[in-house]
């Protein structure tokens, strides 16, 4: 017996088990009331569960610490405008497998914070303790950048990410035509050029498209920010994100009965790219140096002095 537990304690499961272990009980003897208060106390907690959400695939260690100090100052400006860690712990659950798109419900694992665990919810319990490896490396990375957070001019700020930039980030001011996110210096990211992901090609066919659709704008990264269709005016990256596309930097090409909309880059460009700051890490950069490049107006913080 003691054999086996020794083995179990090693073994790659144990760590979610002791993560989830606190709301399977509370909702047992409680109710799911209480369970939603254990979300509550440490933010830190939260960290690496975040980290399961941003980051899909792997990353280098410096990179997962960069994205971890992303991840931190998003969670603590959210707190502070008066989110509830509760609710932000259960939009995170619905999220942690890739799979739920609607932010409205719990999501897969929304049955530990609603308190309706059955047998027929092992499977999911047996998903997320599959995940270990991944959540340990996302607990390292929460533990050796404990607390710090980018801050601007002393306070916490909207950091975004994505996956892969166009070869540049995009300047923040120009994206939201506001110069309250002048923070967000637009920086080379060329080796983002390389990502196996880099030009991703859509196809929709012409009749479900406006007649006559155009681009009229692009912001000196090159994204799309405004274009007509049939003569009335759209935002760029609310069309990308109508359309499916894999970013606002794209062209259009009449092929056939359809449409063309070849991209570059993945996500909207502003602010971390994933792949160029896992690019900087296998270069040997740290994660101070990655989040120094890609926030140069930014300032690293611990949460307690902000």
């Amino acid at each position: 017996m003691r054999k086996w537990f020794r083995k179990f304690c090693s073994s790659g499961f144990f760590i979610p088990l002791v993560l989830l272990m606190p709301y399977v009980c509370t909702i047992l003897l409680n109710g799911a009331d209480k369970a939603l208060l254990l979300s509550s106390p440490d933010e830190e907690v939260m960290v690496p569960l975040l980290l399961m959400v941003q980051l899909k695939g792997d990353y280098e260690e410096e990179a997962v610490k960069a994205q971890a100090v992303i991840a931190r100052s998003n969670l603590y400006r959210r707190l502070a405008a008066g989110e509830q860690a509760g609710k932000i712990m259960e939009e995170v659950s619905g999220e942690v497998t890739g799979k739920n798109t609607d932010r409205n419900s719990g999501g897969e694992y929304s049955f530990i914070l609603a308190g309706t665990l059955s047998p027929g919810h092992l499977s999911q319990i047996w998903e997320m303790m599959k995940k270990a490896d991944t959540l340990q490396e996302n607990k390292n990375a929460a533990d050796a950048t404990a607390g710090q957070v980018l801050t601007y001019q002393g306070e916490l700020k909207l950091v975004p990410y994505h996956q892969i930039s166009s070869g540049m980030t995009r300047d923040g001011a120009e994206v939201f035509h506001n110069e309250e996110y002048s923070y967000l210096k637009s920086v080379d990211s060329s080796q983002d050029k390389d990502a196996p992901d880099y030009v991703n090609s859509t196809y929709v066919s012409a009749s479900q498209l406006p007649a006559r659709l155009v681009i009229k704008k692009r912001d000196s990264a090159g994204y799309v920010t405004a274009l007509t269709a049939d003569g009335s005016w759209l935002e760029g990256e609310s069309f990308r994100e109508g359309m499916h596309l894999a970013s606002a930097d794209f062209s259009m090409q009449k092929v056939g009965n359809a449409v063309r909309f070849l991209c570059k880059g993945k996500g909207h460009g502003l602010g971390f790219s994933q792949y160029g700051g896992n690019e900087m890490a296998k270069e040997g950069s740290s994660w101070e140096e990655i989040l120094e490049a890609y926030f140069p107006e930014m300032e690293l913080q611990n949460i307690n002095s902000v």
